[in-house]
């Protein structure tokens, strides 16, 4: 199913900014454009789900459309660009509202999977709050992002957390782990699926049955995995 959301994509060098274009209207989003910050906070009234922002602009600070937005009860996603890549500046970016940091020159196959990333997550939080996926004797709740067993807490990391939430949005489906890298981590250029492997492990650890065979997360052999609710 193709997907349907709006994004806003604020960049000023045309090169970039018509091939992104292109490329996110392929992929089925409806795309808005602005080259300056003025021209992008007069766009935001159209209700983007996602803005693509550039922070360098020719009339000034791209964070400043986000700052705008934010202050404006806006709950639309960010992901900024910038050759901007130093940590400091990383940490403005997120601190002021930004949910994704993408640095320049950026992979655009990485820049499609955050953005999707990105979207994904404010679709699931929408709603969320105080709701329960259970299977067998555990409960995840979507609204404080915690796993319980009965009434006894389990401790999760981030990741454990996406990646269960994956799969319980996924039961009884073959995922490979190109697909786990791709929607749990966030992009699908990732050093190794190994690291799937490893978090896998950690999970069952800490919702399989010690010494028993998983009745949950099941590995497909030369696919990845399972999960059966």
């Amino acid at each position: 199913m193709m997907p349907e959301e709006k994004i806003l994509l604020v960049e000023d060098e045309a090169p970039i900014r018509d091939g992104l274009k292109e490329k996110l209207e392929s992929e089925g989003y409806r795309v808005a454009t602005a080259e300056t910050v003025a021209d992008a906070i007069r766009a935001l009234d159209g209700a983007p789900d996602l803005v693509v922002l550039d922070r360098r602009l020719p009339d000034g600070e791209g964070l400043d459309v986000m700052r705008h937005a934010r202050e404006a009860g806006s709950r639309c996603g960010f992901v900024v660009l910038s050759a901007r890549g130093m940590p400091e500046d990383r940490v403005e970016g997120l601190e002021d509202g930004a949910d994704d940091y993408v640095t320049k020159p950026f992979h655009l196959r990485e820049l499609l999977a955050r953005v999707r990333a990105v979207l994904a997550r404010r679709g699931e939080g929408e709603g969320s709050t105080g709701r329960d996926t259970a299977f067998g004797e555990y409960a995840l709740d979507l609204g404080t992002r915690s796993l319980r067993k009965g009434r006894r807490e389990i401790a999760l990391t981030r990741l454990e957390f996406e990646l269960l939430h994956y799969f319980l949005r996924n039961p009884s489906r073959a995922v490979s782990r190109n697909e786990l890298l791709d929607r749990v981590w966030g992009y699908d250029r990732y050093p190794t699926t190994r690291t799937v492997d490893f978090h896998v492990l950690s999970l069952r650890k800490k919702i399989e049955t010690k010494g028993a065979k998983p009745k949950h997360i099941l590995t497909v052999p030369g696919v990845g995995y399972r999960f059966e609710v």
